[in-house]
């Protein structure tokens, strides 16, 4: 099968623009590539198989590099990717200059992701409940989130493979450690909240990772996951282009069926998670992967492509998707009259549309009440209103605890 189009062809050129620290430390990075120091391997996919298509030659940044997917289940990943010494050694020294293309960490970035990791503490409270415990952040960089869970009187800690963030962090009186999580294991401590954000995809065996993940976790703990989804680029995302978000740093690129799938087979269970993806994760059995994401992830790939960056086109083809899986009467669209009519127009059929209503003339708790006195309720509430979205959503929640099965929005996604 060819890559998913020309532009992920391995010609070295970058899509981004590169700062000249950026620059410099590609070039160093590269030349321990070519020099053996750096050494990879290859490997099968976390569900067991080595039928893998590659489908891109190159990152963003313009380094050579494969990213396969799975014919057997659907998750995207690096292959071959960096031994675990030669990886290590990359986040210490080339790492920090190539993605935050800084020489040092700062007091104003720091700052500002630490307001930012507030967003993460609500999510982590409203989906299990934990208003306090202990918080253990696997990849805490400089701290910012272990300081904003400090704040909001949870006892936390980090761990990190950046001397220098670390550094930075502890001067801030900061409980960090540069260590990897395996060696940290061994201090024998237990932890309420683990927090994985934006580090999973990093990994360079999930499996392995995963395991040290939940002996460390107490038995009614949760796992916090977020990584970049693959399907938030519909959402405007890396500016909707997947070689955006492709980099030789990220060993996985998950959606959040093939995440699900994964973390299933090591024994979590998903409590909830989105396609942005943040996730909330409890231990469970370990599940075999069952589910076969590849076709439905390789036609939103290609359409994807297609589209350009046509965000508007990207929303309704996935809204009339999701439509197209219900049966007859078992979809309520609710949205603007703009928005319903293109989206109805899309539709190869209208019978799985039980009825409509136009945001603008009914309010929420209307609809909410309409949908309360049917017998045969809806299975599915489509919400379309680019201005009022989330507001929207938020109100209707109410509906899933009322016989309807999925609330799905066309312009944002649940939180």
């Amino acid at each position: 099968m060819p890559l998913i189009s020309d532009r992920f062809a391995a010609d070295g050129e970058p899509i981004l623009g590169l700062t000249e620290i950026q620059k410099k430390y590609i070039g160093i990075f590269e030349d321990k590539c070519r020099s053996g120091e750096y050494k990879f391997r290859k490997r099968s996919c976390e569900c067991g198989s080595n039928d893998l298509e590659v489908i891109a030659k190159k990152d963003r940044y313009g380094i050579s590099m494969d990213t396969v997917i799975c014919r057997n289940c659907g998750l995207i990943m690096t292959n071959p990717c960096l031994e675990d010494d030669s990886n290590n050694s990359f986040y210490d020294n080339e790492y920090p200059f190539i993605y935050r293309a800084e020489e040092n960490p700062s007091e104003e970035v720091f700052l500002e992701r630490k307001k930012a990791a507030e967003s993460i503490i609500s999510f982590i409270r409203r989906h299990s409940g934990k208003e306090s415990g202990t918080v253990l952040e696997i990849g805490c960089a400089d701290g910012r989130n272990v300081a904003a869970f400090a704040e909001a009187g949870y006892d936390a800690c980090g761990i990190d493979l950046s001397h220098r963030y670390v550094e930075f962090g502890k001067s801030k009186g900061l409980n960090l450690i540069c260590t990897d999580a395996a060696s940290f294991e061994k201090e024998g401590k237990k932890f309420d909240i683990i927090v994985l954000n934006h580090v999973l995809e990093h990994f360079t065996d999930a499996g392995r990772e995963i395991g040290i993940i939940d002996r460390m976790l107490n038995p009614d703990g949760c796992l916090f996951i977020a990584v970049p989804g693959v399907k938030a680029l519909t959402f405007g995302a890396y500016n909707a282009d997947l070689l955006r978000l492709l980099q030789n740093a990220h060993i996985y690129n998950f959606t959040k069926d093939s995440l699900c799938s994964v973390m299933e087979k090591y024994g979590f269970e998903c409590i909830f998670a989105n396609e942005l993806i943040n996730s909330l994760f409890r231990k469970g059995s370990p599940a075999d992967q069952k589910k076969n994401s590849y076709d439905d992830t390789m036609k939103y790939l290609r359409r994807l492509e297609e589209a350009g960056g046509d965000l508007r086109m990207l929303l309704i083809a996935r809204t009339t998707d999701k439509i197209s899986i219900y049966n007859k009467g078992e979809v309520l669209l609710y949205g603007t009259a703009k928005e319903l009519d293109a989206i109805v127009q899309r539709l190869e059929s209208v019978e799985q549309i039980k009825g409509f209503f136009y945001s603008d003339a009914k309010s929420p708790e209307e609809v909410t009440k309409y949908i309360r006195s049917l017998a045969d309720k809806p299975k599915c509430v489509v919400v379309a209103d680019s201005t009022h979205n989330k507001d929207l959503m938020t109100r209707l929640y109410e509906l899933l605890s009322d016989g309807v099965t999925e609330l799905f929005s066309v312009y944002s996604e649940p939180c």
